[in-house]
């Protein structure tokens, strides 16, 4: 029924609503996507020269009605330009989930007695991507860090944030959940991210889950190579690992 409902409203091809600025002075670049071990994105001058699976584990355990589980997935991708430089990223994708289920007490006689469980009483999900991007252009590292929380207790208590930095500099990462018609999709909420350096918008990432509509990435015109390539390289991440932290 979902998929069905996608296509249903996603048979025009949306835009996200973005910054008016990074609009005026970026060209959308569609995202093409390739199969292998794991899928391979390519956009404008960068492309997806490897992208490869890491290790995957899960552990989980139950005690005094809490459950808890913890899933780990790792990704090492290299993104090249059309200069010489590349890009290599190492990505974790951390998840820990926790349901505690309540159970309702009866009185009746002088006696208490576990009437029923309700089934769940709360959930609390809390995903985050973790991720190192380095070039050979030079020794620096940048750390890509985005978390998510989600809980049944109301969206006050949902809140989603990230940000990219490089020790000097951190450029903020603001998802965006608006078309650009000022509609919001109706089954999931991010559309996209936005880059955002010192209050200005330098890059941004389409991405909804719908997979009938596009991808693409915008990068601010007059940003110098490197730059450019770092950004290059957040925007694979978010590609690759984007519709496994809803917000």
């Amino acid at each position: 029924m979902v998929i069905a409902a996608f296509a249903l409203n996603g048979s025009a091809q949306k835009m996200m609503k973005l910054n008016d600025a990074l609009k005026t002075n970026s060209e959308p670049m569609p995202v093409k996507m390739r199969g292998g071990s794991m899928m391979k994105y390519d956009f404008g001058e960068y492309k997806t020269i490897l992208a490869k699976a890491g290790w995957n584990s899960s552990k989980s355990g139950r005690s005094r009605g809490i459950e808890e589980s913890e899933s780990k997935q790792k990704a090492s991708i290299e993104l090249k330009g059309n200069s010489n430089d590349t890009c290599f990223i190492n990505i974790s994708l951390n998840e820990t989930s926790e349901s505690i289920r309540e159970r309702v007490v009866s009185l009746s006689k002088n006696r208490v007695a576990w009437e029923r469980e309700q089934e769940p009483s709360k959930v609390s999900k809390l995903t985050n991507i973790v991720a190192t991007i380095t070039t050979s252009a030079d020794t620096s590292t940048w750390n890509f860090v985005y978390v998510v929380k989600m809980s049944n207790q109301g969206a006050e208590q949902n809140y989603s944030s990230g940000f990219l930095t490089d020790g000097t500099q951190k450029i903020e990462i603001k998802s965006i959940r608006v078309w650009d018609n000022g509609k919001t999709p109706t089954f999931y909420s991010e559309v996209g991210y936005e880059f955002d350096l010192d209050g200005v918008v330098i890059a941004a990432v389409q991405n909804p889950m719908d997979t009938l509509q596009k991808k693409f990435v915008w990068l601010k015109n007059g940003l110098d190579a490197r730059t450019k390539l770092i950004l290059a390289a957040a925007a694979a991440i978010v590609l690759t690992f984007h519709n496994q932290t809803p917000a």
